[in-house]
């Protein structure tokens, strides 16, 4: 099964073909704008938005300065999510929230992009700590992170259930609950129950895969290692993923 993003690229080369990366030789990852990475997450990238938040974004140039991939940095959906490593480490604790290479990008860029564009983040802002998630719904399982050997730390790590609210259209469309309450607001604020007497369905979906990625020094990478209050896990395995659903509105 292909992940979302995946698709993405497949429809994005159909309107433009272009030729992949040969190679990744001589590319660079360095700092990039907050909008030069939106153009690339806003158009590659399943959720279709920036992080509510952001904290810093990386991109990967080619030889002729052109952008393959970006990554964005922020503060994730909550303090408590920091807490990986306890609490000495929360304030260097940071998500990777975003990530997407474009249709012409190298296959292996975004291992490539996410490795390095942490080392850089560990250098110019201090974090150690790294976690990011992959959706189910979007047909993920974090093979990024696992090539670039992240732990993995399971489902539903400190919410104490695998599943999370999921809702289906009258037309029978399936959206996240993010998406859910995006409509919502976007209706005036339009109440759950006036929903669900047109016609919407309350349903479940997985709840998304959680890695940690350490980076910085040695020394102090290992003890943000050791302090980790998550054992590693074995890595989830693509034929285990759900179905995706039908990508954010």
């Amino acid at each position: 099964m292909k992940c979302h993003q995946r698709i993405i690229r497949e429809e994005a080369a159909l309107v433009d073909p272009r030729s992949p990366q040969p190679s990744l030789a001589g590319c660079v990852v360095e700092p990039v704008a907050l909008a030069e990475a939106e153009r690339v997450i806003l158009r590659y990238e399943w959720l279709r938005s920036m992080p509510t938040n952001p904290r810093g974004a990386y991109g990967l140039r080619d030889p002729s300065g052109s952008l393959a991939g970006v990554v964005c940095f922020g503060v994730g959906g909550g303090s408590n999510a920091r807490l990986i490593s306890g609490e000495p480490w929360r304030d260097r604790t940071i998500c990777l929230e975003r990530g997407a290479c474009v249709h012409w990008a190298h296959p292996h860029a975004g291992s490539f992009l996410v490795a390095r564009a942490c080392a850089a983040a560990a250098r110019d802002y201090g974090w150690r700590v790294f976690y990011a998630y992959s959706d189910e719904a979007a047909g993920e399982i974090g093979t990024i992170y696992q090539a670039c050997n992240w732990r993995y730390i399971g489902q539903s790590v400190g919410r104490g259930s695998r599943f999370r609210s999921a809702f289906i259209s009258p037309d029978g469309e399936r959206i996240t609950s993010k998406a859910w309450r995006a409509l919502r607001r976007r209706e005036g604020g339009v109440s759950q129950d006036q929903m669900f007497a047109q016609g919407w369905q309350r349903d479940r979906a997985v709840e998304k895969h959680k890695y940690v990625g350490f980076y910085g020094p040695r020394d102090e990478r290992r003890r943000a290692e050791r302090d980790c209050r998550y054992p590693p896990l074995d890595y989830p395995k693509r034929s285990s993923a759900a179905m995706p659903v039908t990508r954010p509105l």
